[in-house]
């Protein structure tokens, strides 16, 4: 149970991060909904968070710390790190790389990140509204399904190149067809038909249309 507890702090704490910007209540029967939980657990996640100085209470209201913030940036980082090593070979070598300490460096040299798409890259993330599980790559949405793009992974060459197709944050994005055999996927976006390889479309996070949004 208490592993349980656990892993809920990080989700916990990006939820609070988003309402705190926004000015918004936080509710924690809200919170329990989102994530699908008891409101019992979302209490025992965050008095762990407050022992653990994440949290602190300021006139009824929770805050996220210093250190609040770097674990959210943390697992923000982890679970893209995690979505990006989806093949078998990127997994293997995940496992040689241990656990990563410091994630800019790791960006800069093992993906070949520059220092403008790095800065760009944390501007993003920083600014996620919501849990960054919301985040998918491109390759999660099937024939027909829609999302809206909320960052794109990559160096400075290839992020100009899908910006210069469209593709930037903040776009909608459809995907029109999926080739078989991993190859390339048709998507249309801003009225225009692309063709994009699913190498290059693993690195687009969106994040899901609902059918009735």
């Amino acid at each position: 149970m208490s592993e349980k507890i656990n892993e809920l702090i990080p989700e916990i704490l990006e939820i609070i991060k988003t309402l705190e910007n926004k000015n918004e209540e936080i509710k924690l029967n809200e919170i329990a909904k989102e994530l699908k939980v008891s409101i019992n657990d979302i209490e025992k996640a965050i008095n762990i968070a407050i022992k653990d100085g994440l949290i602190r209470k300021i006139d009824n209201s929770l805050k996220l710390t210093e250190k609040g913030l770097e674990i959210t940036q943390y697992h923000r980082e982890k679970y893209l790190h995690e979505k990006i090593h989806h093949s078998f070979f990127n997994s293997i070598a995940k496992i040689f790389e241990g656990k990563i300490k410091d994630w800019r460096k790791h960006w800069r040299y093992k993906h070949g990140m520059d220092d403008e798409s790095l800065n760009e890259f944390y501007k993003e993330i920083k600014s996620l509204e919501g849990r960054i599980e919301d985040a998918l790559p491109l390759t999660n949405l099937h024939q027909g399904e829609k999302g809206i793009i909320v960052f794109i992974f990559g160096g400075k060459g290839a992020v100009r190149r899908l910006a210069e197709m469209g593709l930037t944050p903040g776009t909608e994005i459809k995907i029109i067809k999926e080739a078989p055999f991993h190859g390339p996927i048709e998507i249309c976006v801003r009225g225009t038909f692309l063709a994009i390889g699913r190498g290059m479309a693993s690195r687009i996070f969106i994040k899901k249309v609902k059918e009735n949004e």
